[in-house]
C-alpha cells in the first residue's frame, strides 16, 4: 500500500473534544457539502457578478462559519465515491461526473482538511479550484498540479504517490555488509543464467510448432476481406451506432413502465411501478426535467380516467402520487429554483406541467403569482392558477379565509374572475379585513361577481379610513346601480367631510350618486351646481365640477338642463367639468 504523503508540515485539526471523547456534528457535515454543491454549481453556471452566484456563495461561507463553532478544523477520508468523518459518511453519490469525492480520489488525493479562515480568505480561490479540476483532461495537469499552483493557506491534503506503490524501501540498520551484497550478486547471477537456458529451450519448441503449423494453414486463411464491410455497410453501422447514442434512453423506460401500468392483471406489478414513480417524479424536478415529469403526470391522468385499469387501491395510490407533486412544499421548492436559477426551463414547458397539478399547489402558486417580479414568469403562474381554481372553486373560498393577506386579496380576484358565486358571503367579510389591499380586492371583486351580499356590505366601506378604497367602493357601488345605496352617498355628498376630500374622491362620490340614484338625484346635485347662498356665493368650484359629473352619470332631460345652466359658467374648473359632463365623457 502507498504512503499518504501531506503537503503541509503541521498536522490536522483534532477532532476529539478534551476529554477524549468524540461529539462530531455529522448532520452539520453532511449539510455543509449539501450548500457546497450547491455554490460549486452556481460558480459553474453564472458569472462574477451575478448576484445568484453571489448569494449560493455567501450562503457556503455562513455554513463554513456554522461549523466551526463546533469544530476546530474538518479533516476528511477520501474514498472513491464518499467522504468520511472519522469512519461516518458525510457526503456519497455514485455519479461520477457530479462527484466531489471521485474528483480528489481520481487523482490520488486520499484525505483533505478545511481550515477556519477558508471561508473568508480563499472560498472563491476553492472553488476556482475545483472548476478547473473538472474541466482537465487526461493528458494535461491533475488536480495536484493545480493545488500546488494555486498554495492554498486554509485547505490541506494528502495524497498517494502512484510511482511509489508496491516499492519495498530499504530498512535502515540493515548493515548491508559485503558478503551480503555478494550473495546478491551470484542469486542475481544464477536467476539470470536460467532465464536464458529456459528463453533457449522454448525457442526451439516454438520453431518445431511453426513447422507443423505452416501444414495445416494457408495465407487464404487470413484474407482480410473475407470478413471486411464495404462503405454501405458501414454507413449503415454508423448510422445505428448514432441513432442509439442519441436515442432517449428516459423516454423509454418511462415507455417501458407505462406498457406494464396498463396492465390490470397484476396489481402487484402497478403498485411498485406507482413506487418508481413516486421516487422519479421529485428527481425530474429538481433537475429541471419538466418535459418528463409532464409526461408522467399526463399518463397517470388518462390511466385514472381509464375504466378496469385501476382498482381502488392503485387509484389512491396514483392519486396520491400527484398529491405529493401538488404538495406546497414541492411547489415552494421548484418555483424557488426557477426563480434562483437553479433549474430552466421554457414558460410553455411550466406551463403545460402545472395545469395537472392538484387543489394543493393552489396556495403557493397564488402567493408566487401575486410577488414574482418576472413579468413571463407571472403570467405563466396566473395562468395556471386559474386553471387549478376553475377545477376546484371550493378550495378558493377556502384561500379567502386565510389569514395571508395576500393569498385572501388573491383568492378574492380569482374568485370575481371565475364568477364563483358562493364566494360572495367570504367576499363581505374581507371588506372588513385589517389589511387595505384585501379590502381593495374584495371592493374589486365584488364588482365583477355582481353579489348582492357583497354589495350590500359595500356600503360599510364608504367610510373606510383608506382613501383608495373609499373610491373604490363609491365606483363599486355606482358600476352595480346598487340603489339601496343612495340615501348613504346623499349623505356623504351633502357633508361637510366630502368637502376637505380631494378632487378625486369627490368625483367618486359624486359620480356614484348620480348612477346610484338617477332622477331622484338632479335636485340636490342641480343645488350645488347652480344655486347661489348667501350673499350670491356660490359653492366652492371642486363642488361644483364634481356635482357637474354627477349630473353627467344621470340620463333624462333633466341633468341636461341643469348642466345647460352652468354651460356659460366663468369658472375654467366648473365649465371644463360641464362639458364634460355634457359630452358623456370619463
Amino acid at each position: 500500500m502507498a504512503e499518504l504523503e501531506d503537503t503541509v508540515g503541521t498536522s490536522p485539526p483534532d477532532p476529539q473534544g478534551p476529554d477524549g471523547e468524540i461529539g462530531l456534528p455529522l448532520e452539520q457535515c453532511r449539510d455543509l457539502f449539501v450548500v457546497l454543491g450547491k455554490a460549486f454549481r452556481a460558480y459553474q453556471l453564472y458569472d462574477e457578478n451575478n448576484p445568484v452566484r453571489h448569494r449560493f456563495i455567501e450562503s457556503l461561507r455562513q455554513a463554513f462559519q456554522d461549523l466551526w463553532t463546533e469544530l476546530d478544523g474538518l479533516t476528511l477520508t477520501v474514498e472513491e465515491d464518499r467522504l468520511l468523518l472519522e469512519g461516518e459518511e458525510v457526503y456519497q453519490t455514485e455519479a461520477r461526473g457530479d462527484s466531489l469525492a471521485f474528483l480528489f480520489y481520481k487523482d490520488g488525493v486520499r484525505e483533505i482538511t478545511f481550515i477556519p479562515g477558508l471561508e473568508s480568505e480563499e472560498l472563491e480561490s476553492f472553488l476556482g479550484v475545483l472548476q478547473r479540476a473538472r474541466k482537465l483532461r487526461p493528458e494535461g495537469d491533475d488536480l495536484l498540479t493545480v493545488l500546488w499552483e494555486q498554495d492554498l493557506q486554509y485547505f490541506q491534503y494528502q495524497y498517494v504517490d502512484f510511482l511509489a506503490e508496491g516499492v519495498g524501501l530499504p530498512v535502515p540498520g540493515g548493515g548491508n555488509t559485503e558478503a551480503e551484497l555478494a550473495n546478491v550478486v551470484r542469486s542475481e547471477t544464477e536467476e539470470l543464467e536460467g532465464e536464458e537456458e529456459e528463453a533457449s529451450a522454448s525457442g526451439e519448441r516454438a520453431t518445431e510448432a511453426v513447422a507443423e503449423t505452416v501444414q495445416t494453414v494457408s495465407r487464404e486463411d487470413f484474407n482480410p476481406t473475407l470478413y471486411a464491410l464495404d462503405p454501405r455497410e458501414m454507413a449503415a453501422v454508423a448510422t445505428e451506432i448514432e441513432k442509439e447514442l442519441s436515442r432517449d434512453v428516459r423516454s423509454d423506460v418511462l415507455s417501458a413502465l407505462f406498457d406494464r401500468l396498463e396492465e390490470p392483471e397484476n396489481r402487484g406489478r402497478q403498485s411498485e411501478i406507482l413506487g418508481i414513480l413516486r421516487t422519479l417524479l421529485p428527481g425530474f424536478l429538481s433537475r429541471g426535467l419538466l418535459a418528463d415529469a409532464t409526461r408522467a403526470l399526463e399518463e397517470l391522468r388518462k390511466l385514472e380516467a381509464m375504466p378496469g385499469i385501476f382498482d381502488e387501491e392503485r387509484l389512491a395510490e396514483s392519486r396520491g402520487l400527484l398529491d405529493e407533486v401538488s404538495s406546497p412544499e414541492a411547489i415552494e421548492e421548484l418555483i424557488q429554483a426557477l426563480y434562483d436559477g437553479s433549474i430552466r426551463a421554457t414558460p410553455q414547458q411550466l406551463a403545460t406541467f402545472l395545469r395537472f397539478l392538484r387543489a394543493g399547489a393552489l396556495s403557493p402558486l397564488l402567493r408566487a403569482s401575486e410577488t414574482v417580479d418576472h413579468k413571463e414568469l407571472k403570467a405563466v403562474l396566473r395562468a395556471a392558477v386559474r386553471g387549478i381554481a376553475e377545477r376546484n372553486r371550493g378550495a378558493v373560498v377556502r384561500l379567502m379565509e386565510n389569514d395571508d393577506a395576500i393569498l385572501a386579496s388573491g383568492a378574492a380576484r380569482i374568485a370575481g374572475d371565475l364568477q364563483i358565486e358562493e364566494a360572495g358571503p367570504a367576499l363581505a367579510g374581507l371588506l372588513a379585513h385589517r389589511h387595505p389591499d384585501v379590502r381593495l380586492a374584495a371592493v374589486e371583486a365584488a364588482v365583477t361577481l355582481k353579489a348582492s351580499t357583497a354589495a350590500g356590505a359595500l356600503q360599510h366601506t364608504l367610510n373606510d379610513p383608506e382613501r383608495d378604497v373609499r373610491i373604490a367602493a363609491a365606483k363599486a357601488l355606482g358600476t352595480l346601480h346598487y340603489r339601496p345605496a343612495a340615501r348613504r352617498l346623499a349623505e356623504i355628498v351633502s357633508s361637510k367631510e366630502i368637502r376637505s376630500a380631494d378632487i378625486s374622491e369627490k368625483v367618486a362620490f359624486f359620480e356614484a350618486y348620480g348612477m346610484v340614484a338617477e332622477a331622484g338625484a338632479v335636485a340636490m346635485l342641480d343645488r350645488l351646481l347652480n344655486a347661489k347662498k348667501f350673499l350670491r356665493k356660490r359653492e366652492p368650484s371642486e363642488i361644483r365640477a364634481a356635482a357637474a359629473l354627477g349630473l353627467g352619470k344621470v340620463p333624462g332631460e333633466d341633468a341636461r338642463s341643469s348642466l345647460m345652466k352652468a354651460s356659460n359658467e366663468e369658472d375654467p374648473v366648473v365649465r371644463t367639468a360641464v362639458n364634460r359632463a355634457l359630452r358623456n365623457e370619463e
